[in-house]
């Protein structure tokens, strides 16, 4: 141990001698350090990181699958009462199932997201609440009695101020009076990964109560729609609970064969919050082998780098090893005391890459997708805890023997002075190259997601960005019939187009380029379909009258929806210019033509034709894409529309009250701006262009030090050889050639392995843009200019060192 200490105060002496050199190492491996710290620190969050509950390690989420279906599958109530009769090897069979709810109470009435769970849920995961108590069993075993409810440890301290009081008082759910029993303890946010965060959970019997729906969800046997987690009993191993759940499976299935034939139950470790279609389908799998692989290759490029680095210098001690073998010092010895200056330098590294790494959580953040309503606790996902510090320590030794291993060896040679006058080429030079390709596959990457981003935001969505106000409400959450309802969408907009400053209003459901989206088979009157596989779906809209006028879309034949078309009247429909041209050639002529929606769906004519838009993503190609009354297909849900000269700041407050007039009780969520309900999509080409640009800036700048590096030892080395030539009568410009065509050729090696590399991945990255394909030339071409800029200005300092060698002094220099 003695001597470990002396390597490392050795070491950091060394390193105090040379503060340029330790500060570009340092600096480099913290980038490359920091970026894999960032993407460790999300994937932990998701994947990684257990639930704050008891012996998380026995915890399974379940789920189905069938040959029937696409993807997985939840459960009905009823298949989980049989599933918990039966012996498993499963104990505590908890459901739960997310749903918005109303709560009224305060100053104004809210939306808030919340969970319907088993009476067992929280006693099953082993939640210990901070106050109060949890479901009993007896509470969820008679449909609609017990109106008990658990809150959110986030929602309680922002709601009731962390009053413990609140445990035994009542609050308005959906307009029916819960007892608040307990408040679940701080970090725990529910089992489900990618929903939103449950502000509070009621039993799973009341969920007619709080949300009736045609049928009852505890009955029917078909309807599947509550996601499981269990508990494996001590010694039951998790293939051995899957073998018998399958047993149970067959049995059911030829007990119901009409509903559970074919079924099959998978079960994957539940101790963090997961989603089993995510993990089943594997999109998780191959986003985290994504964000990997990208800030894996800046770590690889960063050690590249070093390791250039200390190749380089290493020719400046080759007097301090020679003198060290001479005293007695042994090879190994020498090795020893270089990897230790390795390790320091990328232990230094990964603290300062962890303070990065840190900021790049919070640039996510900012790219956070703008949503109807956000949770409570958005924080607690991307928080950093512990397992970031093995993990970074980890990595910086991995890091540590990557960049000093092959230095360490060259330099501990007792002919390593011999070796470094050497004129032949060195690994140095593979190592630039690799620098230079995979920082051009990244620079590729990240040059067509920012132009994706550009194109995204100057693209015509088939609607103004600018103008528009909107928020919405959900009248279901209020126990509306249609005709009630029917009056309430009426009377709103025409309210709000008296407030002053408001040019136009309407209402919607769901907006193109929403979140949320609805499709139809359509059949138009008189079409033969060229074959049986044709696909003639279509997007769709539910507006009301003055909707195209306050998104501003013009249309460009017929009318617009409005007044006349309601319930007793004909159907009707507006069309986009795709679906007129595709089924009836030009805009005029699909004027009074009808269609229907399914087998039995009624007839609609077409009144009108709106121009093309965007309705999915800003990426996607023309599509078919129609627009109905709501005052024809009645529903609860619906985003307002205000288009206003005022700021949203400035109308809320008349449009607020205007509300509370027609329901005091009814809560307004997802007040936004057009341009921040757009950037729920622009976000993702934001981010992709911020992500990769940040790292392909990076991969740059270590590219330009990696040449730069390798140019200064190269001529170093190849002092005498340029002296020779120059006392030959060799010119300043024909030496500098010579190493400008050297750092050309490492540049120009690179970028064609980089840029084929990228044409590979062009299949898979194509899907992924918008307005630009993989192999975009534009984009190829920039990159190949950029690093042709790159190589001279690397190539600069040990040009001009070069053709500055005195020739005498080079022919001294042995």
């Amino acid at each position: 141990m003695p001597t470990v200490w002396r390597d490392i105060r050795y070491a950091c002496r060394m390193l105090a001698r040379s503060p340029g050199f330790t500060a570009v190492v340092v600096l480099s491996l913290a980038l490359g350090i920091g970026a894999n710290t960032a993407i460790f620190s999300i994937v932990n969050a998701y994947l990684l990181r257990p639930m704050p509950v008891d012996k998380p390690d026995r915890l399974v989420a379940v789920y189905l699958t069938s040959p029937h279906w696409s993807g997985v599958g939840s459960f009905s109530y009823p298949e989980l009462l049989d599933y918990r009769k039966q012996e498993t090897g499963l104990s505590d069979l908890m459901g739960s199932a997310g749903i918005p709810l109303s709560i009224t109470g305060g100053e104004k009435p809210e939306l808030i997201w919340g969970e319907i769970v088993t009476g067992n849920y929280f006693l099953g995961l082993g939640v210990h609440p901070i106050a109060g108590r949890v479901f009993l069993p007896e509470e969820t075993r008679e449909p609609g009695k017990n109106p008990v409810c658990v809150l959110n440890y986030n929602f309680w301290r922002r709601k009731f101020q962390s009053d413990p009081r609140v445990v035994g008082q009542t609050i308005k759910i959906n307009g029916h009076e819960f007892t608040v029993v307990g408040v679940a303890p701080r970090g725990f946010i529910g089992t489900t990964l990618f929903n939103f965060i449950p502000d509070v959970w009621v039993p799973v019997t009341m969920q007619q109560t709080i949300a009736p729906v045609q049928g009852n969800y505890l009955e029917e046997r078909d309807n599947r729609w509550i996601s499981l987690r269990a508990r494996l009993k001590p010694g039951v191993t998790r293939a051995q609970a899957q073998a018998a759940m399958n047993v149970v499976a067959r049995q059911l299935a030829r007990e119901y064969p009409q509903t559970d034939a074919d079924l099959q139950v998978h079960l994957i470790p539940g101790g963090a919050r997961t989603q089993p279609w995510l993990m089943a389908t594997g999109i998780m799998a191959a986003t985290t082998a994504l964000m990997v692989g990208v800030v894996f290759l800046v770590l690889l490029i960063a050690t590249a780098n070093v390791a250039n680095l200390m190749l380089a210098r290493a020719a400046g001690r080759a007097k301090e090893m020679a003198i060290r073998i001479a005293v007695g010092a042994s090879r190994a010895r020498l090795i020893r005391q270089l990897l230790t200056e390795s390790v320091v330098l990328s232990l230094l590294g990964g603290a300062l890459g962890i303070v990065l790494a840190l900021a790049f959580g919070d640039l996510l953040k900012g790219f956070y997708p703008s949503l109807d309503f956000q949770t409570t606790d958005l924080d607690y996902e991307t928080a950093v805890d512990f397992r970031i510090f093995p993990f970074t320590f980890l990595i910086s030794l991995v890091a540590a023997m990557l960049f000093g291993l092959a230095p360490a060896l060259r330099a501990s040679k007792a002919d390593q002075a011999t070796a470094l006058k050497s004129g032949r080429v060195g690994r140095g030079n593979l190592l630039v190259m690799a620098q230079v390709a995979l920082s051009c596959l990244l620079l590729i990457g990240g040059g067509l997601f920012l132009r994706s981003m550009l194109f995204a935001q100057g693209v015509d969505p088939g609607f103004e960005r600018t103008g528009i106000t909107m928020f919405s409400v959900d009248l279901d959450l209020q126990g509306y019939d249609a005709a009630r309802g029917q009056r309430f969408e009426r009377s709103l907009p025409e309210r709000l187009r008296a407030l002053p400053g408001v040019t136009a209003a309407s209402i919607a459901f769901p907006l193109p380029l929403d979140a949320y989206q609805y499709s139809s088979d359509i059949g138009p009157e008189g079409y033969v379909p060229r074959s049986n596989s044709e696909d003639n779906t279509a997007g769709l809209s539910r507006v009301g009258p003055g909707y195209f006028e306050t998104m501003g879309t013009r249309l460009m034949a017929g009318r617009a929806i409005d007044e006349r078309d309601t319930e007793p009247k004909p159907r009707v429909a507006v069309i986009n210019e795709t679906l007129a041209r595709r089924y009836w050639r030009t805009p005029e002529q699909a004027l009074g033509r009808k269609f229907t929606t399914g087998p039995k769906g009624p007839s609609i004519e077409v009144i009108g034709v709106a121009r093309n838009g965007k309705y999915i993503t800003f990426g996607e190609g023309a599509m078919p894409y129609y627009f109905t009354p709501l005052a024809q297909n009645y529903q609860g849900r619906m985003t307002v529309l205000v288009r206003s000269r005022e700021s949203a700041g400035a109308l809320m407050a008349g449009i607020r009250q205007q509300v509370k007039d027609l329901d005091a009780a009814l809560p307004i969520f997802g007040v936004r701006t057009m341009p921040q309900f757009l950037n729920r999509t622009l976000s993702t080409y934001q981010g992709g262009a911020v992500l990769l640009g940040t790292f392909a800036f990076v991969a740059l700048l270590l590219a330009v030090v990696g040449i730069y590096g390798v140019l200064h030892f190269t001529v170093a080395r190849r002092t005498r050889e340029i002296g020779i030539r120059m006392a030959l009568g060799a010119l300043p410009s024909q030496v500098a050639r010579l190493v400008l065509q050297r750092s050309l050729f490492y540049v120009g090696v690179g970028v064609c392995l980089g840029a084929g590399m990228a044409l590979v991945a062009a299949r898979f990255t194509g899907t992924l843009l918008a307005g630009v394909s993989g192999a975009d030339p534009i984009t190829f071409c920039a990159v190949l200019l950029l690093f042709g800029f790159v190589a001279l200005l690397a190539s600069a300092v040990p040009a001009r060192r070069a053709i500055r060698v005195d020739p005498i002094q080079a022919l001294r220099w042995e």
